[in-house]
């Protein structure tokens, strides 16, 4: 058996982490934990300049930066290894880049596990309609069975 957990960092993420630990400890299931780190260019929207071209952050690539986001990203997930380590659960890493319901909804389709666990950041329907919400788009797309922790 093969659980999936996704992970960001958030309360809600090590929620996540904790629901599945607790559903796969009985069944001595592998935890696969995955983190998605986004590009750059979705922190930094593109801007108009007085000629009419738009510039967006590609162009001004930071490559400290993006060390420093995966460095994080690689160490979130090597904190959640632990935990499954002291658990007595096998696990392993997936750092993947890109916008997280995509990615989360791919790497599930790639993985088959049986179960895919992530976080709620427990925002209201009209917040979820304005902004979007990573756990909605992945129940409504991934080819696994989701459980969404609060």
């Amino acid at each position: 058996m093969k659980f999936l957990v996704a992970i960001d960092g958030s309360q809600a993420g090590e929620h996540a982490l904790d629901k599945a630990l607790a559903l796969a400890a009985p069944l001595k299931a592998e935890i696969v934990l995955l983190t998605v780190v986004e590009p750059l260019s979705s922190y930094v929207p593109e801007v108009m300049l007085p000629t009419g071209d738009w510039v967006g952050w590609r162009g001004l690539p930071d490559v400290e930066l993006e060390r420093k986001i995966l460095s994080a990203g690689q160490a979130l997930l090597q904190k959640a290894q632990d935990t499954c380590q002291s658990a007595q659960l096998e696990s392993r890493t997936r750092l993947e880049t890109g916008q997280p319901r995509d990615v989360i909804c791919y790497v599930t389709k790639e993985e088959s596990p049986d179960l895919l666990v992530l976080g709620s950041r427990g925002l209201g329907s009209i917040e979820r309609l304005m902004l979007g919400s990573v756990s909605d788009y992945v129940v409504h797309h991934c080819v696994s069975p989701v459980l969404i922790v609060r």
